[in-house]
């Protein structure tokens, strides 16, 4: 490594430092509800070159960006149960019998979206590269793959998979790189916005029985 290439990396290092403790202090506060909203953060991303034109790991090379989600995510469905049993003689009611209810709760537990990106090299010659990305998964782990272009490498694919807090990936096109990186968004936490009462009411009336259900949202 050359004598200026050295003096760049250590007067960066300060800079790196400071964001990475200003990213990793403001994670626990970026747990972010979505439901078809959209959602921002910040993200690192540290790459490993596979292609063995460049060094495999290089401190230039990390990035520092802000992630923006927009996705739908399946709201979860409530559901309450009540269950009346009638018994008449004669068209006379003689007896009601009412069980408490039971409520059940479907959590939804899909999510589907797009996400775009825009990072920088802050120890490294400044490059600046955008991506898009299509999202789908769960509410723990999504999929993603799009493409993107940077000013230093051109036109570039992306594949990923992303945890809360955290994402691993490749990206390839001229070269192939693989990265992790840490970032303030966690797992998507679906919204309780639907419910649905159900009422099931059996008339008993000498040897015949009916069952009327009810459903109301």
């Amino acid at each position: 490594m050359s004598e200026p290439n050295k003096t760049h990396f250590f007067q960066g290092r300060p800079v790196l430092a400071g964001l990475l403790a200003g990213l990793l202090l403001a994670l626990p506060a970026q747990t972010v509800r979505a439901d078809d909203e959209i959602r921002v953060g910040a993200v690192v991303q540290i790459p490993f070159n596979l292609s063995g034109s460049h060094s495999f790991f290089d401190p230039g090379a990390i990035r520092l960006g802000v992630s923006c989600q927009y996705a739908d995510v399946e709201e979860e469905t409530v559901t309450t149960t009540r269950r009346v049993t009638n018994t008449y003689v004669d068209g006379a009611l003689q007896e009601s019998v009412a069980l408490p209810a039971v409520t059940k709760v479907d959590e939804g537990n899909r999510v589907y979206g797009v996400e775009g990106n825009v990072f920088v090299t802050v120890l490294g010659d400044w490059n600046i590269s955008a991506e898009v990305l299509g999202l789908y998964g769960n509410n723990d782990i999504q999929g993603a793959f799009g493409a993107g272009y940077g000013f230093a490498e051109g036109l570039f694919l992306d594949a990923k998979a992303m945890f809360p807090y955290s994402e691993v990936g490749l990206r390839f096109l001229s070269g192939m790189e693989l990265y992790g990186g840490i970032k303030t968004l966690g797992d998507f936490n679906p919204a309780r916005e639907h419910s649905r009462f159900t009422e099931i009411t059996n008339t008993y009336n000498h040897s015949s029985t009916t069952e009327t259900v009810i459903l109301r949202e």
